[in-house]
């Protein structure tokens, strides 16, 4: 099963409040769990709350639609990846593109039945683009705020460089979990680093 991280209220949970978020994350488990058996198109609110043996009534008491259950999914968990990568950002100053890098493989390979749905030939094409669009945000923002070197100044338009990121990025990580293959998450963000920047990643640190 993928690892939801569950939101912390500034108070301690209700056992109302504990019960709702178990059925949402049910809800999402076993939505993610369909659409990898039988495509994305093919599966509906009633497969998934018959799955979860769960009323459709408590469906729509957490989702709008099965495109709002799964694209809340990846918000929950590329959040809590943003938070993480973005305070590593903050203290690392030496090739921070290839930390970034592995922050993105890392999380793909822990949470991957969620990033086959997102990206895999059983998910949405409309879902797949805007995942693209929002990692193109985030690489923007990294691409923005990180250290400026000449080394690895390609004279490319931010935006340019952030759309480009999102396409590659995106693209091998489909691969990298639909193949049969054994590359690690450090491996494969030391062979992208090494593709992009024309330089060897940082030694694995102690």
């Amino acid at each position: 099963m993928m690892d939801i991280p569950q939101k912390t209220p500034a108070s301690p949970q209700t056992r109302h409040e504990r019960r709702r978020l178990q059925t949402r994350n049910l809800l999402i488990q076993t939505a993610l769990q369909l659409i990898l058996e039988k495509g994305y198109d093919a599966i509906t609110i009633q497969d998934i709350t018959d799955r979860a043996d769960l009323g459709r009534g408590t469906f729509y008491l957490h989702f709008k639609d099965k495109e709002d259950l799964v694209w809340s999914a990846f918000q929950d968990l590329f959040r809590k990846l943003e938070q993480e990568a973005h305070q590593r950002l903050d203290r690392q100053r030496i090739q921070v593109e290839y930390y970034g890098l592995l922050n993105i493989y890392c999380h793909a390979e822990k949470n991957r039945v969620l990033y086959r749905v997102m990206f895999g030939g059983q998910g949405s094409g409309m879902l797949t683009a805007r995942v693209q669009d929002y990692l193109a945000n985030v690489f923007l923002y990294d691409i923005q705020k990180a250290p400026k070197t000449p080394e690895i100044d390609f004279n490319i338009p931010h935006e340019v460089e952030a759309q480009m990121l999102a396409g590659l990025i995106s693209r091998l990580i489909f691969w990298w979990l639909e193949t049969s293959n054994s590359y690690t998450p450090e491996q494969m963000a030391a062979m992208t680093y090494q593709m992009l920047y024309r330089k060897n990643p940082p030694p694995p640190q102690g």
